[in-house]
């Protein structure tokens, strides 16, 4: 909660109050249906990296909605992946290794899209040479995150690796994704639209306000913004830390505090929101409770580990 507050500190509420009431209501409709779009192409990628699997592309949505939702709620954010895959296992009846080896696949896609947008946008955008180093931390950790998948697939004729059931079977089906050419070609090209369809809901949001910023400054801000939040200890939904990386990010492009503030909190309402209340929609009706699905699932695995 520090940096939401400073976020606010010194902020002149008075003009914040002013900038907010001229907000254009049916643009936020548009920025919101403009995310929701992306949201579901997010959930068409996830059904891409599943080959031989039957289920749909709308459970995937809800699932990985159930997932984000939750870790919204919670301090710890792997509570998001682990939700996902105990749903996925426990629920849909789809083996652990393969559902553990999608969300780990989609989230280098995810890493890979992201920081090649940053890297065209470095080359571009003349400000962003203020964030060289964030750039660069963004490109060794990409390089690491996929270097990391080739070391999995290596690693599957290992006898260290063999003796683990579990872990034999997430290698496998690692090995299997990564072999898989075009759906991960595919997945990436869903990636980049994702993430550039997220910019383009906070260009909207920026209009809306009357924030005077092009398209690709607003992805880049938000890009920049999601990097910050899920780096750092942050409350549940990034809870103040979402508005000051925004604040931080929009000075460098020369906007004032009190009207990033707005854009800020609005771009927060819509990212986090939907998932939020779509997971206390539908976790309930999965039939167990999600701190049940995860006691569930740490036993399955031991289980399969001490085999």
């Amino acid at each position: 909660m520090g940096l939401g507050w400073l976020a606010v500190r010194g902020l002149d509420w008075g003009l914040v109050v002013d900038n907010l009431s001229g907000v254009s209501i049916p643009l936020l409709v548009l920025a919101f249906a403009v995310f929701m779009f992306a949201a579901w192409l997010r959930a068409v990628r996830w059904r891409v990296l599943f080959a031989n699997v039957d289920i749909s592309v709308g459970r995937l949505f809800i699932v990985q909605h159930e997932g984000l939702g939750l870790s919204n709620l919670m301090p710890i954010r792997v509570t998001s992946e682990v939700t996902q895959l105990a749903v996925l296992t426990l629920r849909d009846g789809i083996g652990g290794p393969l559902a553990l080896a999608t969300l780990a696949m989609e989230r280098v896609i995810d890493v890979v899209a992201s920081t090649l947008i940053l890297g065209v946008a470095f080359f571009i955008v003349p400000e962003m040479k203020n964030f060289t180093i964030f750039v660069w931390g963004a490109i060794t950790f990409t390089v690491f995150a996929v270097g990391l998948v080739r070391l999995f697939a290596w690693s599957e004729s290992l006898t260290l690796v063999r003796r683990f059931k579990f872990l034999a079977e997430f290698v496998t089906a690692v090995k299997g994704l990564e072999q898989q050419r075009t759906r991960l070609l595919i997945s990436f090209g869903i990636s980049v639209c994702y993430w550039l369809l997220v910019g383009t809901t906070a260009w909207i949001v920026s209009v809306a306000v009357d924030l005077p910023i092009s398209p690709l400054v607003a992805t880049v801000v938000i890009l920049g913004t999601i990097f910050f939040a899920t780096a750092v200890p942050a409350a549940p939904s990034a809870l103040g830390t979402f508005e000051f990386g925004v604040i931080y990010v929009l000075g460098y492009f020369g906007i004032d505090r009190a009207d990033g503030f707005g854009f800020a909190v609005i771009s927060h309402a819509i990212f986090f929101l939907p998932a939020t209340v779509i997971a206390i929609v539908f976790l309930p009706r999965e039939g167990v409770g999600a701190f049940g699905w995860v006691r569930g699932l740490v036993g399955a695995a031991a289980g399969r580990v001490g085999r």
